[in-house]
């Protein structure tokens, strides 16, 4: 493998993923790198509704929240980030995000070292244009980033992920547990959470009505409260599933920063949903998850977590990455309420969770 121009850099920026499954996928590629540079600052650019995931992490020294809806918007905007990046002399841009304008900001920046994937004809912009490997050789998209940094040189060897972890701070959890009491959720509960959206399109989304039976039966069977997350856009599905319910749910959907919903999941005892950034985040938080497939290969972008369950009806088109099913959505309609039930409290029994009792993972 080809071995970095820089040796030590001091300064290193990394364009982030646009989404927030995409970016829990990247954290160990992040960890990685900051082990093999502990010295460097490590500066992520990253978009404004990917950013908080970042807070904390002791993999990113600072963020450059890039916004092209607002402060970066147009010509002028992107001619102001570019400025921006410029002025900071980072000695080397990783790219995570493998869009053509990521290594135009970085070359028109100036970043002397440019290293990304080459994509979409943007090899001449990158000083290591990395060539794609095939899916056999990364596997799960968590490998897909590991391998950027060990094909430019960066590292000597990776390890495949198996496990990603996120954690909340006391403030987070002091707060998440206040605002489930002014809910009329204070004390010792069983919480279950249900993420029924998922941003990329309908076809990876398990039907409303599903969602509120299993929430009706889940309910019954371990005398729960369920939460709904989601964000401003997913708020009319969440408010769909309520009406379809016998009981009534929390909504939380569009009234929550991406932080202040990690801390409410964390909260769960149980995380039932699509392939989603939701669905990352809990696994990444340590939390019980049932993952519903439909469209996409787990095996590529699954909850890698011990506590994870994959629920999946197998059919000849599946896995085919489409946002939304060109003919009968068959991989969604033949996961069955009992399916995801039956999946939901074996995981809760095999890890002995209760109300007052967090998975024992």
């Amino acid at each position: 493998m080809p071995k970095s121009r820089v040796i030590d850099p001091e300064k290193i920026l990394v364009r982030a993923t646009n989404w927030v499954g995409d970016g829990v996928m990247s954290l160990p590629a992040l960890e990685v790198l900051r082990s093999r540079y502990p010295s460097a600052e490590i500066v992520l650019l990253v978009k404004p509704w990917v950013s908080e995931l970042y807070h904390h992490h002791p993999a990113v020294d600072r963020i450059i929240v890039y916004d092209p809806a607002e402060e970066h918007r147009g010509p002028r905007g992107f001619m102001k980030l570019v400025e921006q990046v410029r002025s900071e002399n980072f000695d080397m841009a990783i790219l995570f995000q493998n869009a053509f304008h990521a290594a135009w900001m970085a070359w028109r920046a100036r970043v002397p070292v440019r290293i990304g994937y080459g994509l979409e004809g943007r090899g001449p912009l990158l000083t290591d244009s990395i060539p794609v490997p095939s899916p056999a050789h990364y596997g799960h998209q968590s490998n897909y980033y590991l391998q950027l940094l060990f094909r430019a040189g960066l590292v000597d060897r990776i390890v495949p992920v198996d496990r990603i972890r996120l954690e909340i701070q006391d403030s987070e959890r002091t707060w998440a547990v206040k605002q489930l009491k002014s809910m009329g959720l204070g004390g010792p509960r069983f919480l279950v959470g249900l993420t029924p959206g998922a941003a990329f399109g309908p076809a990876k989304r398990w039907p409303a009505e599903r969602y509120a039976d299993l929430a009706d039966r889940l309910i019954g069977a371990l005398n729960a409260d369920v939460l709904i997350f989601g964000s401003p856009a997913e708020r009319s599905l969440a408010e769909s599933i309520a009406h379809r319910m016998d009981h009534t749910p929390t909504i939380v959907a569009g009234e929550t920063t991406l932080r202040q919903l990690m801390a409410l999941m964390a909260q769960c005892r149980l995380i039932v949903t699509n392939d989603s950034g939701p669905m990352h985040l809990a696994a990444a938080l340590g939390l019980p998850v049932v993952a519903i497939f439909g469209s996409t290969d787990e095996r590529a972008t699954g909850p890698l977590s011990p506590m994870a369950r994959i629920v999946k009806h197998p059919v000849a088109c599946s896995p085919c990455g489409l946002r939304e099913c060109p003919i009968d959505f068959r991989c969604m309609k033949g996961v069955t309420v009992d399916e995801v039930h039956r999946s939901s409290l074996a995981l809760i029994k095999e890890f002995r969770v209760t109300h007052d009792r967090p998975a024992a993972g």
